[in-house]
């Protein structure tokens, strides 16, 4: 069959599935944004000894730190973005049986990762806002959040084929692929 066959009567993937599966690339993206931030480091404190300037440290006062956060973006989105283009299938996704496909059952261009990246990155800023908000008492700014965030998951919810935001958004879609089981012996 082909993929885009395959997508067309596959099970949607729920809620719970999904956040379980963003733990687990979750902790997988952050160990390469810390191996990134790793080298950063390394790489600015040499430089700084070269040049003979004493503590400079990789900090939000940093001349480089916009490049690094745009470093760090880069480093997620590579992450990300390489997987679902090839395969649509990162290590989390593998784990829980899901597949990223186009709205139309196709495979995920670059360009469709990158909408997708970029909107569940302001839904993520979003979600840090509102947590920012509550923290600094901004009732309003936090409950507004709050029940932006509550509101969009109650519609993937209830939607027919689970989809997000970030689903509708980006034209792609996760998609659950079937469980490979070997037999006993």
């Amino acid at each position: 069959m082909s993929d885009t066959r395959d997508a067309a009567v596959a099970r949607p993937v729920g809620l719970l599935r999904r956040f379980a599966c963003m733990l687990y690339d979750g902790l997988l993206a952050f160990a390469a944004l810390m191996l990134t931030t790793l080298a950063m480091t390394v790489v600015t404190n040499l430089l700084a000894a070269g040049l003979g300037i004493p503590g400079l440290a990789l900090s939000v006062e940093h001349p480089l730190y916009p490049v690094f956060s745009l470093l760090l973006l880069g480093v997620a989105y590579a992450y990300f973005g390489w997987f679902w283009t090839h395969g649509g299938v990162t290590l989390g996704m593998q784990t829980w049986h899901i597949r990223l496909v186009g709205h139309d059952g196709r495979r995920v261009t670059w360009w469709l990762a990158l909408r997708r990246f970029l909107v569940a990155l302001g839904q993520w800023i979003l979600v840090l806002a509102g947590t920012q908000a509550w923290r600094l008492d901004l009732w309003p700014m936090a409950i507004a959040a709050g029940l932006i965030i509550l509101a969009g998951l109650a519609w993937s919810w209830f939607h027919p084929h689970k989809l997000m935001l970030h689903d509708v958004l980006s034209g792609t879609r996760l998609i659950r692929i079937p469980e490979y089981r070997k037999g006993l012996f």
